[in-house]
């Protein structure tokens, strides 16, 4: 009998697990952008806010709708509504795939602006570079492998950590600005760490996803940082930024 009940004692961890996270992740990034963005008529405007233009709020609605696939579709799978979960999957491939075209563009877009209070633009491009771009490649290899139960959920999940330091950078907690902009980079990895803790009390190992894409992700956090200030970056971004209007 416990034999066969292992599995789906198993199914309902995971369905818990996955649900909570996406809702957890999706509040955090609502809670992030809240002041300047989500509840911005309620709120004085942060000093350093820039203007929304309609590629920010292109931007943001790409985004929402990301959080919002995140909550729905673990939640899907958790109905056992898998059939809706692969057609919304589709959706979600096209919401990726935009949200990546609208966030480097974005991030080109802001440099004309300074990256208000962030230092300079040129070396700024470097976090919202690295950021969306990681998102992109974990993403790319979730729906690659959209069969693949197990790495498709993990990777979904990781992917989240390239999106995540835009919102943990806007929280209004002190602790987070004095630490900048270590803070706002490392702090996601917590999404890794959760996955990890997670899958080594359910199962006693740890899947490769969290291991080797944990790793890859980490990795481009650090080589953000020397490369964001070499010479070859600061001619990278003069280029990419000499792609936008000023």
């Amino acid at each position: 009998m416990a034999t066969a009940t292992a599995p789906a004692a198993r199914w309902r961890n995971d369905r818990l697990f996955y649900s909570a996270m996406g809702v957890l992740i999706a509040g955090l990034a609502v809670a992030g952008f809240a002041r300047s963005y989500y509840l911005s008529p309620w709120f004085d405007t942060p000093a350093g806010t820039p203007e929304i233009t309609v590629l920010l709020h292109l931007h943001g609605a790409a985004c929402t709708a990301w959080l919002a696939l995140m909550v729905v579709q673990p939640l899907l799978i958790a109905g056992k509504k898998r059939k809706l979960h692969r057609r919304l999957g589709w959706a979600g491939l096209g919401v990726a795939v935009t949200m990546v075209v609208l966030g480097n563009v974005a991030a080109v877009a802001a440099m004309h602006v300074g990256f208000i209070n962030l230092g300079d633009p040129l070396v700024f491009y470097a976090v919202p570079f690295f950021a969306i771009n990681s998102f992109a490649v974990a993403a790319f290899f979730a729906f690659l492998w959209r069969e693949r139960a197990e790495t498709h959920k993990r990777l979904i999940l990781l992917s989240n950590v390239g999106l995540l330091n835009a919102a943990i950078a806007r929280l209004p907690f002190e602790p987070i600005m004095a630490g900048a902009p270590f803070t706002f980079t490392f702090l996601p990895n917590v999404v890794t760490l959760a996955g990890i803790f997670y899958d080594w009390k359910t199962r006693g190992r740890v899947h490769r996803v969290w291991i080797w894409g944990g790793l890859a992700m980490l990795a481009s956090q650090i080589v953000m940082f020397p490369v964001m200030g070499s010479a070859a970056w600061r001619s990278f971004a003069a280029a990419m930024a000499g792609l936008w209007p000023a």
